[in-house]
């Protein structure tokens, strides 16, 4: 099943972490923040404890937290950082006064809850993926989700309803005790409620992103007719970098926390190879465009480019950008969320790919496609890659996509 229980019965399949009893005593269930929890009580041996649904990015552990020794279970989780959420979560409550919007679009008496808040802006996004999936395959419930503020422009059309958390991303690692106070007011107005489990990683092929964003993709079909456009997606804490000295200065700012000092070092490296790159695709084709987006507005490109970065970031902005990422033939950038929403809009991409981020590889590739072109537009470089290398994958997917969509995707039994 793709979603849990919570009203009229909490599907229960849980189990005592210090006896592993099964089927505990359920007293509330709590929605404070990222993680949703269940209020427990074993039967057998009488512990209390808080067991975390498996939801999002939790969806394949069983993690519980001693409701007074505040002792966490298992001991030997693969991914600490899902027990520092949990910790901020669970034992810094906080009793700020938290606004939160309720926006009713339709009525309905059953409904299924779909939990996007999140400290990480890609984690959001992708929690809210899920949308799609609900809104198409259980038409007969209503969709509430829960969105940051900031992430309201991309609220689905569709949705029964929207409650939208005025707090920063960074405030929400923590748990709030007006956040629970308002689920648990609104849980009163509905007959069935289920909880989405929020997959982290759905099928992006099926999500039609349009749906969020209010923007078309890229036409695939116009491909080979439309005068290229390269859009470069950058960021001011990761980096393109020229060599494997520039790591080392980065590595040891990071570790002294000195990164601000750096900053403008690191970014003018990388916009001379963001330079470079793009005289060497301008060799090839003399006619494109060429637009530079992210956040940060250090250096400039010498009117290689247009220059839409930004040190701000409002749902303006966002929709300007999607708009760029969606003409785009190719988006060029390092790998991170920032990565979510222009591979999702533009045709193809290249991905700086920092060695200390392989184990994440794909993660922030919203794949578009279903046959061979899942390997022909999506490509990836390493860190230290020369400007000409990334160019000259870039080139190669505007130049050799006419005879590749020839041969390998038009006879194909269907």
């Amino acid at each position: 099943m793709n979603m849990i229980e919570l009203k009229p019965q909490i599907e229960n399949f849980f189990r005592c972490p210090e006896c592993k009893e099964s089927f505990p005593a359920i007293r509330d269930v709590l929605v404070q923040s990222i993680h949703i929890m269940a209020d427990c009580k074993c039967k057998n041996c009488g512990f209390d404890f808080f067991q975390v649904f498996p939801v999002g990015h939790t969806i394949d552990d069983h993690l519980s937290i001693g409701k007074f020794n505040d002792r966490f279970y298992p001991s030997d989780n693969e991914q600490p950082w899902l027990f520092e959420t949990l910790i901020k979560g669970n034992t810094q409550v906080r009793k700020k006064e938290v606004l939160i919007e309720r926006r009713v679009y339709k009525v309905c008496e059953d409904v299924i809850i779909l939990n996007t808040l999140d400290f990480l802006y890609g984690h959001v996004l992708l929690k809210l993926y899920n949308a799609i999936y609900h809104l198409d395959q259980q038409k007969n419930i209503g969709l509430i989700v829960i969105v940051p503020k900031s992430f309201e422009w991309l609220i689905p059309r569709g949705s029964a309803e929207a409650w939208v958390v005025d707090l920063k991303l960074s405030e929400l690692v923590y748990g709030y005790e007006s956040i629970q106070k308002f689920v648990a007011q609104q849980f009163d107005r509905f007959d069935r409620i289920y909880l989405s489990k929020a997959y982290c990683h759905p099928d992006f092929s099926k999500i039609d992103i349009a749906r969020l964003t209010g923007i078309a993709p890229f036409d695939i079909n116009g491909f080979n007719t439309a005068h290229p456009v390269f859009t470069f997606v950058l960021r001011e804490d990761r980096w393109w970098f020229s060599s494997v000295a520039d790591y080392a200065i980065y590595r040891v700012a990071r570790k002294l926390k000195r990164l601000s000092s750096t900053r403008n070092l690191l970014a003018s490296r990388q916009n001379g190879l963001v330079r470079n790159a793009i005289k060497h695709i301008r060799k090839q084709f003399p006619e494109a465009e060429f637009y530079i987006a992210g956040l940060g507005r250090t250096g400039d490109f010498n009117g290689l480019a247009h220059d839409e970065r930004s040190v701000n970031v409002n749902e303006e902005q966002e929709i300007r950008w999607c708009k760029l990422y969606a003409q785009s033939h190719v988006v060029i950038g390092v790998h991170g969320s920032n990565m979510l929403l222009p591979t999702a809009l533009a045709a193809g991409c290249v991905e700086i790919l920092p060695q200390d981020r392989y184990g994440n590889m794909i993660q922030d590739i919203s794949v578009r496609y279903t046959d061979r072109r899942q390997l022909f537009f999506y490509r990836f470089a390493d860190q230290y890659s020369a400007a000409k290398s990334v160019a000259e994958k870039a080139i190669a997917m505007v130049r050799d996509y006419p005879q590749f969509e020839k041969d390998m995707c038009r006879h194909l039994y269907s």
